[in-house]
């Protein structure tokens, strides 16, 4: 179960590197196991038929990639092995006990603890020193993030930053949650990792573009997009480990005595074109930081 389209880059290459990575485990597509996937778009509805046919046909392992996937898949207390990906805070979610031994039948690879969410605002008050308003853009849907934007809430009036929430669950209320942000005095954006803005991430970006609002998103693809700034794990990544956990679960190890694992790696990426449109000047401690520079 993929969060994002079938048709965007990013969720082909997600599956690409997980079956790439299950082949090397010793496992062929057609021959010794079946891959099905279902690609949900962030909708929750999509995610809930996906999850039943799954647990219908009492398939051997889960991949699960986001939170309404992952609720999804709870409301039918299946006891199939679920391995998710690309989920936040999945403790305090409710979806483990614990990270070390999460015990039953789920494990899986978590992403953006809070202390993120503090590097977000850091970066983005370096690219734009003159900040005032910083909103965040959240789906009020999945409380997994909450962390997130309790993080900012905190951190931003020490810098003398006034923190707001953006709240949105679908393009139209992301459009209306802009519109705000763009009025504010010396706005900027951080825009969370839900799957709704990874889905409308094009029309996000062109949204703050075009209203000369700094943003910074949470993957570093956002970046060839068209996004300011990006810093974030590499998602990709989490599905290429994901294989290995389903290579183990199908070789006759317990899900839930696999522990929860965090990303390795973190990325940061500028676009320069973009910069230079909103008449930004880039740090040269940012230029040298970055992983990837478009220009």
């Amino acid at each position: 179960m993929i969060a994002i389209a079938e048709t965007d880059p990013e969720g082909q290459e997600r599956f690409k590197s997980f079956v790439r990575s299950l082949e090397k485990t010793g496992w062929a597509l057609g021959k010794n196991v079946t891959v099905d996937v279902d690609w949900y778009s962030g909708n929750f509805q999509r995610a809930q038929a996906a999850a039943k046919k799954y647990v219908d046909n009492e398939v051997d392992v889960i991949v699960v990639n986001g939170t309404p996937g992952m609720d999804a898949l709870r409301a039918l207390r299946t006891s199939i092995p679920v391995v998710f990906v690309v989920v936040s805070d999945p403790v305090g979610a409710g979806y483990v006990p614990n990270l070390s031994r999460p015990g039953s039948n789920v494990t899986g690879f978590s992403t953006f603890e809070p202390e993120i969410a503090g590097k977000w605002l850091q970066l983005l008050s370096r690219m734009s020193p003159d900040l005032k308003n910083v909103s965040v853009l959240l789906d009020p849907k999945f409380t997994a993030f909450n962390s997130l934007w309790l993080e900012i809430k905190s951190a931003a009036p020490k810098q003398g930053i006034i923190p707001h929430p953006a709240f949105a669950s679908s393009l139209a209320e992301i459009e209306r949650a802009l519109e705000v942000v763009s009025k504010q005095e010396q706005p900027g954006l951080i825009v969370s990792p839900s799957p709704v803005n990874t889905v409308n991430r094009k029309r996000i970006i062109s949204i703050v573009n075009e209203s000369r609002v700094p943003a910074i998103f949470p993957f570093r693809f956002y970046v060839r997009d068209g996004a300011l700034m990006a810093y974030g794990f590499d998602a990709a990544d989490q599905f290429r480990r994901a294989a290995t956990y389903v290579d183990r679960i199908l070789k006759g190890e317990k899900a839930g005595d696999l522990p929860v694992q965090g990303p390795t790696a973190f990325e940061f990426g500028i676009n320069l074109v973009t910069a230079k449109s909103m008449g930004l000047t880039v740090p040269q401690s940012l230029l040298i930081a970055a992983d990837e520079i478009v220009q």
